[in-house]
């Protein structure tokens, strides 16, 4: 069993993103998971997945008493398999997801961007400028990233901190650069991101 080249570009773009993935008996699987309001996303990808799966995208609701709050998710995973393995251990250090020091020879696909892009990405409401949502990794992980979208697709990026962490800011003059290069392989369900 192997990936293609177009679901290896969705691994590494879902990982930098909301996947995860995890030990599952001998190998590790893929878990995808988004919000009730990601359903028709979570389905294009698992039929860009399927023949790497068990099951359908099942409807899961959990309760966060840090929240007081019910969530909705769509979710499925994919079979535990050796093909996962370097994946995680590129992502994974000590059970924590990080950059991979080599993720300029990862990352040179634009579906990757675009995936990333829609499982973690937003336009701001008050210009054209595009925030990725990378507080979870370290601040040298975010560099890495910036280096890698301007050397591999020539966009440029800002660091900008909020709440004491950083998160990749894409500006309004770079945005036409960036919407260029992943509109094609944005789905339709999610181009109001790029709205």
């Amino acid at each position: 069993m192997s990936l293609s080249e177009r679901q290896q570009a969705i691994v590494i773009g879902t990982l930098l993103g909301d996947g995860c993935l995890e030990t599952n008996g001998r190998y590790v699987r893929l878990r995808i998971d988004h919000s009730q309001r990601q359903k028709r996303y979570v389905f294009w990808k698992f039929n860009q997945m399927h023949k790497l799966t068990s099951g359908k995208p099942r409807f899961v609701k959990f309760y966060d008493k840090r929240t007081n709050r019910i969530y909705k998710h769509w979710r499925f995973d994919t079979i535990s398999s050796a093909i996962f393995v370097p994946f995680k251990n590129l992502f994974y250090i000590n059970g924590k997801k990080q950059i991979p020091l080599n993720i300029k020879r990862l990352l040179f696909s634009p579906l990757s961007i675009a995936v990333w892009f829609m499982d973690d990405g937003y336009r701001r409401k008050d210009c054209k400028g595009a925030y990725l949502n990378t507080q979870a990794y370290s601040e040298q992980g975010q560099r890495l990233l910036q280096e890698v979208l301007e050397e591999n697709f020539k966009i440029k990026t800002k660091i900008h901190w909020a709440c004491g962490r950083p998160k990749i800011y894409i500006s309004s003059n770079e945005f036409d650069n960036f919407q260029n290069l992943i509109t094609s392989e944005t789905i339709p369900c999610l181009e109001e991101k790029l709205l």
